[in-house]
């Protein structure tokens, strides 16, 4: 490992959980926060990814190690860490204190179920892997300003053969013991692989994307010996980045010649088990496939009368399904698939933000300190790429957050869709919460930057019809888009469920989203392929907005008119991302304290 030996890391981490005689409630909670951080900083020494993304130390030079056995010793630690944690006195801990033990108790647990099913986890997919986090590990997180940067840069370079050929045999493994991503995942993979290897210095016009890329930041910089450093790059990329690419999609041509046309969790091995428990990892609550499957039923039925009655305000008639086929195929709801169209489509969104942010304090009174910018998703991902995604920024603000849109095919990103999805991704979503978590610094820092996906995700879903309630939602099409997207998650409660637990097949999964969503249908093949390749994920949206509504109208019924919107929304924000029975908690105490 790298950092500390791990003998001197539990011995540090025992002297901080041995209780002193006499130690108050302020004592104890400073030893408690003071074991978070010792474990945070092990973290973080031991994966240059995340140093990266946080943006300290400087820029890395290596990749993070995914063999079998860094797994198993983190595991370990993790272990270690829980027996710590245990030493702790709770009745001398401040409720904040003992909070936060919560959040660690759940992080680690959580852990150590994903490790339990680490093999069963598709490492390499058209939603993620090697293909996708190496070069947007350099393009967005790894900066040049000096001469060492970019050196660290080139070394990276050289180091992705090694790293891939780590995640080569951890396929191996998983393929050993029947489990194989779906057939459909290898030539969308592949094609993500290939289009980093075209261009200079491989062949073909222009520059290779991270080549590219490297160029940009050194001339930004105005480093001196730019060609010198260019050289090495290209040394790089020919030494260690494409033979260890190369060598990653010819395993993946073999593997897909093999053949892997089961999908979903129930063809794996334990896979019920499998999937029930990446349902409670997920969604950080005990549910189950039934249970989740039986209120995706009821959202969708409850959206579709909320839309039925909308639409006779947009004056269009017919039922549900044929105003479903008349949004998919009429130009009028979508933007051009010109420059363009493409253009005003970027420009519409941001007027969408700014606006909403200029009215934000009707909504929370917590703002985002870092900028956001806007940007389109680059040509070489674009074919596996989601239709949009957000990546915060730094936590001191270098560097801004970016949404990510897709503009490859016009038709998945509909006119009447775009309110919503702005504020999702930006503002009230994604960025407000991201970058207001980041400014919460008297919270331990492994919650600032941890994270949950019914937490981020339900927020967003949720921050989706905040703008509604003072108003922004004026065009009808535009309110039909809200409905349209919180029925696509709703949808999901099904569609996950169905393929993973009850056996449905891609193409029933497919023609249920075709006759009760008003998605096209390339978007939502695209949907159903990315459930199928990450089980249980998709289910945390909707059970994430779902509990924070439970919340909200707890707080309304014993309130009353002492509830405001913003202070609801401040409680939900103000504590940093929780596991769901967590956030129940704290809200439940600001309940009791307005």
């Amino acid at each position: 490992m790298s950092g500390p030996d791990r003998r001197s890391i539990l011995l540090g981490g025992a002297a901080l959980a041995t209780p002193a005689p006499g130690f108050g409630r302020a004592g104890e909670t400073e030893r408690l926060n003071a074991f978070f951080e010792t474990v945070f900083q092990r973290r973080v020494s031991r994966s240059p990814s995340l140093q990266a993304r946080l943006g300290v130390g400087g820029p890395p030079s290596a990749w993070d190690d995914v063999g079998d056995a860094r797994a198993a010793e983190d595991a370990a630690l993790v272990r270690d860490d829980l027996e710590r944690l245990a030493r702790f006195d709770r009745d001398r801990l401040t409720p904040e204190a003992r909070l936060s033990a919560d959040v660690f108790a759940h992080d680690a647990h959580d852990h150590l179920l994903r490790f339990d099913w680490r093999r069963h986890h598709y490492p390499v997919c058209q939603m993620r892997g090697p293909q996708r986090s190496i070069p947007q590990g350099l393009i967005n997180n790894h900066p040049i300003a000096s001469r060492a940067d970019a050196q660290a840069y080139v070394a990276r370079l050289h180091a992705a053969g090694p790293h891939l050929d780590q995640i080569i045999a951890g396929l191996a493994q998983r393929e050993a013991m029947g489990i194989k991503p779906p057939d459909f995942t290898y030539p969308l993979v592949i094609a993500n692989c290939e289009n980093l290897l075209r261009g200079a210095p491989f062949g073909g016009d222009g520059d290779s994307p991270i080549l590219a890329d490297f160029r940009q930041k050194v001339a930004a910089a105005g480093l001196a010996g730019a060609d010198g450093l260019l050289r090495e790059a290209r040394a790089g990329l020919n030494e260690g980045l494409a033979p260890g690419f190369r060598r990653l999609i010819h395993w993946l041509e073999t593997a897909a010649a093999r053949g892997s046309h089961r999908s979903g969790a129930g063809a794996l091995p334990d896979g019920q088990a499998y999937y029930a428990a990446m349902l409670r990892s997920h969604t950080t609550l005990p549910v189950d496939a039934a249970q989740v499957h039986e209120r995706g039923l009821s959202e969708v039925a409850r959206i579709h009368a909320e839309m039925a009655r909308l639409q006779a305000r947009i004056g269009l008639s017919g039922d549900l399904p044929a105003f479903f086929a008349h949004l998919r195929s009429d130009p009028e709801f979508h933007y051009p698939a010109t420059d363009a169209g493409r253009a005003a489509y970027l420009a519409d969104a941001a007027a969408v933000i700014r606006e909403v942010s200029g009215r934000l304090d009707e909504l929370t009174s917590l703002r985002p300190a870092g900028e956001m910018v806007i940007r389109r998703v680059e040509p070489w991902l674009e074919a596996s790429a989601g239709i949009a995604g957000y990546f915060a920024g730094s936590p001191d603000g270098q560097r801004p957050g970016i949404l990510y849109y897709n503009l490859r095919d016009m038709g998945n990103l509909p006119r009447f869709e775009l309110q919503a999805l702005a504020y999702h991704e930006g503002v009230p979503g994604h960025h407000l919460e991201k970058a207001v978590t980041q400014q919460l610094t008297d919270l331990p820092r492994f919650r600032r930057h941890g994270g949950y996906t019914a937490y981020s995700e339900g927020w967003a879903l949720y921050a989706e019809q905040l703008p509604h309630e003072i108003g922004l939602y004026q065009d009808p099409l535009q309110d039909f888009g809200r409905l349209s997207s919180e029925l696509m998650r709703a949808g999901r409660l099904v569609v996950d469920t169905g393929l993973h637990a009850f056996g449905w097949s891609e193409a029933r999964a497919l023609d249920w989203l075709e006759r009760n969503t008003p998605n096209s249908r390339a978007d939502n093949l695209q949907a159903v392929r990315r459930y199928l390749v990450t089980p249980g994920q998709a289910t945390a949206y909707a059970v994430g907005r779902l509990k924070i509504l439970e919340l909200r109208g707890r707080a309304q019924s014993r309130l009353g008119d002492r509830d405001r919107l913003p202070a609801f929304n401040d409680a939900v924000l103000a504590g940093g991302p929780l596991p769901l029975p967590l956030l129940e908690q704290v809200v439940e105490a600001w309940i009791a304290r307005s």
